[in-house]
């Protein structure tokens, strides 16, 4: 880095104070004055440029940030976030971890062979529970061999259940909600069997 008194800004700078005692007293069509300009407007639009970049990559990490946030409450998975908008997993966490109540994906969805009536779970765990409390053999209903039930394997984020469903909350197995809304993941009107 050239130093300050070698700089072609600080040598015009000190031509033009010697000459006219401050660069304010200089004519506007001195030609010192006019390359003091070109200069100094290079250099600012360089440091502008970079000042430039660095806000607008700021804005878009800020917009993929919150695209983040919006596939996690609509249930997508880190794994799929991170997939769709090809972020490190890590990284994608590190912005998600203050994401208090998150909604499932649902991977089983337990159907009434008699009504159609379908409660949606996000492991299958969930529905062995479920077939515990209620006094069903969960290997009968897992391979479709219960006379009253029977479990679909499907992928639905929260954002795909259909409002007015049934489904488990992933976190406390005795909990089960009807969804009133994209808004209202474990908020909403508890249903009881």
């Amino acid at each position: 880095m050239a130093k300050l008194k070698n700089h072609p800004i600080s040598e015009l700078t000190i031509k033009i104070e010697h000459k006219y005692g401050s660069v304010l007293k200089c004519p506007d069509n001195d030609p010192m004055l006019i390359q003091l300009h070109k200069l100094t407007d290079k250099t600012l639009n360089v440091s502008n440029k970079n000042n430039g970049l660095k806000n607008k990559a700021r804005r878009t990490e800020r917009l993929i940030k919150k695209k983040a946030h919006d596939l996690a409450l609509q249930g997508y998975t880190d794994v799929e976030i991170e997939r769709e908008l090809s972020v490190k997993r890590s990284t994608v966490r590190n912005w998600l971890r203050n994401l208090k109540e998150r909604p499932a994906k649902f991977t089983r969805i337990v159907v009434a062979k008699s009504t159609g009536n379908r409660i949606y779970f996000s492991t299958s765990k969930g529905v062995q529970e479920w077939c515990g409390q209620l006094g069903y053999k969960f290997s009968a209903v897992n391979q479709g061999k219960d006379k009253s039930f029977e479990v679909q394997k499907e992928e639905i984020h929260w954002v795909e259940l259909p409002i007015g469903a049934v489904y488990q909350n992933p976190r406390q197995h005795d909990e089960f909600y009807i969804k009133e809304n994209n808004a209202s993941y474990a908020r909403g009107e508890q249903y009881y069997f």
